[in-house]
């Protein structure tokens, strides 16, 4: 283990005692990750011997806190099966573990068994647990272990202390730059540093008090839960388009020649019907009628409604007549706080027992499929409330920060999709890059907003705002966001930085961001410099493909800019 965590063990235990005093957990173990694959067991009391020595990632427990991020606890050994060999082994039957995160990573956990009195761990100890973990976490988030490139976080108010700083990649922020002491030219044209040599002498003043990082994420959180209470009230094309995927599978079931799906007062009332075949036009009124008389009889209204009729199974079928239609079946479907839904769905005679069956397994599964189309929708609107926040108000003060913001998240979202990318990825490119430069509102910000004469000690100061970022963005928007907006000034070529990672280490989204931010910061005709050409643009990422950005996605970027020219 490093010299760093051996110096802190005493400092470490005492903190790991706590696990006695405030949940009584009457054994505790502390495990760090040693850098490469491990996580090390570093100090614990109680186990008496009757503990392993360290867990690869491949471990149940480790894994579990990799998953779930947040402290939990098993009450009896054949709780969660995949932990029961590891409380057999030391004689318990009682665990609550906590995970230790830093920097968007699993740098530990905590293992804590059978709590005093026999009794059982319960939702108060959760709490307990991670106030503990975030105490360990606080205690090495300056070291320079865990696989992490040591980059010291400044104070936020007082002196800043120095960083040495890399001779090879520019910093490109949006607004905020420098050139590099050597190397290449800057890929994205900003305004050059000073030499250093030349820098003046007397320290530069001390900024106003920055907010603390854990103000920003307490707002922003403020604005999820303000967003998490607030339930969708209507349906979106997301839905409807989610419903119309159910409706053809209903069309399997025996018998059944059409599905309705029906949503009054919902995108100004639409219904859309899947038929095995041509649907006649007295087939289709049949299916209102039946609808309206259902309806009346419960008391509900109707409504205004465009229908949209679709054969997935093609139309060379005999049409769908009238006559056709023996038994039709109406079930209104619950989504949330959603009312005026409902699934109809015509046979060609008395359906059997297992039609029945399947029937109502696909109105639960339509019922299920809305549900999860409407959380979707509704975290991604969260999200993209929550990446704002995390920066508004620099984007507020700068409305050309604000506009350049807007074009590189439009940018990359279009381009992750040209790339095609899953969805959760091309959402989470617009996010990384809203976000990317988030770290910099903690940063001095408001003092070094294009101030052209850098020192060297303002550029090592810069250059912390990936991993600050990072750390801000990663409880709100997860891991994935976060690690990009840590990678995005790294390098194919290494030469970058926090981490001097290369080529595929650095995560695919940073990669795509940071082609983005750059052609916006060339191209712009609202920037602050003269912009240039695309062709000439195209021509500076091109003689940096292999260097600074990804070789082959700057071909695909170029591609890409060529097609919607």
């Amino acid at each position: 283990m490093h010299a760093e965590v051996e110096e802190l063990r005493p400092r470490l235990k005492e903190v790991l005692y706590d696990c006695a005093v405030d949940i009584r957990a009457t054994k505790a173990a502390l495990y760090l990750f040693d850098g490469s694959s491990r996580f090390e067991l570093v100090t614990e009391y109680g186990f008496r011997g009757a503990i392993r020595p360290s867990a690869d990632e491949k471990d149940a427990l480790v894994d579990r806190c990799g998953r779930g991020r947040t402290p939990f606890f098993v009450n009896g050994v054949a709780s969660e099966p995949r932990l029961s060999e590891l409380l057999y082994a030391a004689s318990t039957d009682r665990l609550l573990a906590a995970p230790l995160y830093s920097r968007g990573k699993l740098i530990g956990f905590i293992d804590m068994r059978d709590k005093a009195a026999k009794a059982p761990f319960e939702k108060d100890d959760v709490a307990k647990a991670q106030h503990i973990a975030d105490r360990l976490v606080e205690l090495l988030a300056d070291k320079p272990i865990f696989g992490h490139r040591f980059i010291a976080l400044s104070k936020l108010s007082g002196a800043h202390p120095s960083a040495v700083v890399a001779p090879h990649e520019p910093i490109v922020s949006n607004g905020v730059a420098a050139a590099p002491a050597a190397g290449p030219a800057p890929v994205a044209p900003k305004p050059p540093a000073a030499d250093p040599a030349a820098a003046r002498p007397s320290p530069p003043p001390t900024p106003p008090p920055a907010p603390s990082m854990a103000s920003v994420v307490i707002q922003a959180r403020s604005v999820a839960g303000r967003l998490f209470a607030a339930t969708p009230e209507t349906l979106s094309d997301a839905e409807v388009a989610a419903a119309r995927d159910v409706l053809r599978s209903i069309l399997l079931i025996p018998g059944a020649v059409a599905a309705t799906f029906s949503a009054y007062g919902h995108l100004g009332g639409v219904q859309e019907i899947a038929a095995r075949s041509t649907l006649a036009d007295e087939a289709k009124n049949l299916l209102q009628s039946k609808l309206n008389v259902w309806l009346t009889k419960r008391g509900e209204a109707g409504g205004a409604i465009r229908t949209s009729v679709l054969t997935p199974f093609g139309t060379s079928g005999a049409v769908v007549t009238g006559a056709d239609i023996q038994k039709v079946f109406t079930a209104p479907l619950t989504a949330g706080a959603l009312k005026g839904l409902y699934l109809t769905v015509a046979f060609t005679g008395n359906p059997e027992r297992v039609a029945h069956e399947l029937l109502g397994v696909m109105h639960a599964h339509l019922q299920l499929v809305l549900e999860q189309s409407l959380q979707r929708g509704a975290l991604a609107s969260l999200r993209a409330r929550v990446a704002e926040k995390l920066v508004e108000p620099e984007l507020t003060k700068y409305p050309e920060l604000r506009r350049h913001t807007a074009a590189v998240a439009t940018l990359s979202e279009a381009f992750a999709r040209h790339l095609g990318l899953p969805a959760a990825d091309v959402e989470n490119a617009r996010l990384v890059a809203v976000v990317h430069d988030a770290g910099m509102r903690l940063l001095d910000y408001e003092r070094l907003y294009r101030k052209k004469d850098l020192t060297q000690e303002e550029l090592g100061f810069l250059r912390e705002h990936p991993v600050v970022g990072a750390a801000m963005v990663e409880p709100l928007l997860g891991p994935d966001v976060a690690r990009a907006v840590l990678c995005h000034h790294e390098r194919v070529d290494g030469r970058g930085y926090p981490n001097e990672l290369h080529g595929d280490e650095i995560p695919l989204l940073a990669r795509v961001v940071q082609l983005c931010d750059a052609w916006v910061a060339m191209t712009d005709p609202e920037t602050y410099q003269t912009p240039e050409t695309p062709e000439t643009a195209l021509a500076t990422i091109a003689s940096a493909a292999g260097s600074q950005f990804d070789a082959e996605l700057a071909a695909k970027f170029a591609d890409y800019v060529r097609t919607r020219r």
